[in-house]
């Protein structure tokens, strides 16, 4: 699981209430039916969260009990909205697509979207790469930049995919 993608995991967990380490797995285990977090990437995490002051702890019976930070919510409810946006960017993007695609290729597109709204983890390892593409591609939509920039955007992913598809 990426770093980014538990972080935001974990953090909308302590949103609604405080819990320890080991329940935050428990939670995230049961939320999901199918994925736990170890034990090393969670107390790491929540280490650098603390020192981040993202959350805040209390020992309770010999276990830290962890709680967001009012700056730890300011920080998830950016990431949400990132979230949203490129979703929503994506649903227009999917629009256009699904107008002039085939419907094998439509339900395709409709199986890969349905599977990054359940997965909160899509693409494993490579998560933060694509995490600062999205980004960049919604700022560059936002700032008008698709227009006057689209041969250039064009050529850099025609590119990466024809590089990818050498793998």
């Amino acid at each position: 699981m990426l770093k980014n993608h538990l972080k935001i995991i974990v953090m909308n967990k302590l949103k609604d209430k405080s819990l320890s380490g080991y329940d935050l797995i428990k939670e995230i285990y049961n939320s999901t039916g199918s994925w736990k977090p170890s034990f090393g990437s969670m107390y790491p995490l929540l280490k650098d969260l603390h020192q981040k002051k993202l959350v805040s702890f209390k020992v309770v019976n010999r276990k830290k009990v962890y709680s967001l930070t009012s700056q730890g919510l300011k920080v998830l409810n950016e990431a949400l909205n990132a979230s949203h946006e490129t979703m929503s960017v994506l649903l227009k993007e999917f629009k256009v697509m699904e107008s002039i695609c085939s419907p094998k290729e439509n339900k395709q597109m409709r199986t890969i979207m349905e599977e990054m709204k359940n997965n909160p983890v899509p693409f494993g390892n490579m998560s933060d790469e694509i995490h600062q593409l999205q980004k960049i591609m919604i700022n560059l939509h936002v700032k008008g930049k698709f227009k006057t920039k689209e041969k250039e955007i064009k050529d850099i992913l025609s590119v990466t995919i024809i590089n990818l598809k050498k793998i």
